[in-house]
């Protein structure tokens, strides 16, 4: 019994040798290398802030990022759904408990839940210009904007975790490569990048000393320079 369960596992990693082949080898290759590449760029966050603030979420929504592109290139569309939205949780769960202490606290001690809809609200949540003109004033009418973009992210990749049926419909019941869904993916992620730069950049960039932020010029040039008030970063 044992022989066929392990033979059962190393002829399913055989195939995930196979999907991953026709991943890299697609038309998306360029897109999925570059999205993965953005595992540097969080980890420069992560060194960077460590000193200033608690990286354990931070530390979690990198390791999901990862884990997220394991399972879209092995053909595990589904469950790359799931970790693209865990890693945006967990990206906006960061940004929220960094500024407040005491709620990280009781978070760690499992007395506190931050629901997704208290990370969203309009009036108090992240995206709102309450929160992002505390840190970062000359951009508090982009919250709007992109708290849209991230709601309507949040609510399709949704439907992928919860097993919709429109969405149960166009998985594959089997492991297989799906250039459709791989592409499905990768805008997702494409999106899911762009909120967590926002993000980032917003709360943390101004804490950052001259002498290091040139680091993040070229992520920041890449996806928020159409966003005017980021521009005085690099002046």
């Amino acid at each position: 019994m044992n022989n066929v369960c392990e033979e059962h596992f190393l002829s399913l990693n055989t195939r995930f040798g196979e999907i991953i082949t026709l991943s890299f080898n697609s038309k998306h290759e360029p897109l999925l290398s570059t999205l993965f590449q953005f595992v540097d760029d969080l980890t420069l966050w992560q060194s960077m802030l460590e000193c200033h603030a608690d990286t354990t979420i931070l530390v979690s929504a990198i390791k999901e990022y990862e884990l997220g592109f394991q399972a879209a290139v092995c053909g595990q569309y589904r469950y790359a759904f799931i970790a693209q939205r865990y890693f945006i949780e967990q990206i906006c769960r960061f940004i929220y408990l960094s500024t407040n202490e005491l709620h990280l606290r009781h978070w760690k001690l499992g007395l506190r839940d931050v629901s997704w809809g208290a990370l969203t609200d309009k009036e108090n949540g992240i995206f709102s210009k309450i929160f992002i003109r505390a840190f970062y004033p000359e951009i508090d009418d982009e919250g709007d904007r992109v708290l849209s973009i991230v709601s309507k992210l949040y609510r399709e990749a949704s439907e992928f975790v919860h097993g919709n049926f429109d969405k149960m419909k166009v998985i594959p019941s089997q492991i297989e490569f799906n250039l459709e869904m791989l592409l499905k993916w990768l805008e997702f992620m494409e999106t899911s990048k762009f909120v967590a730069l926002f993000l980032l950049f917003m709360r943390f960039s101004k804490d950052i000393d001259k002498a290091n932020i040139h680091k993040f010029e070229d992520m920041a040039r890449d996806e928020l320079l159409g966003i005017e008030g980021f521009n005085l970063l690099f002046l």
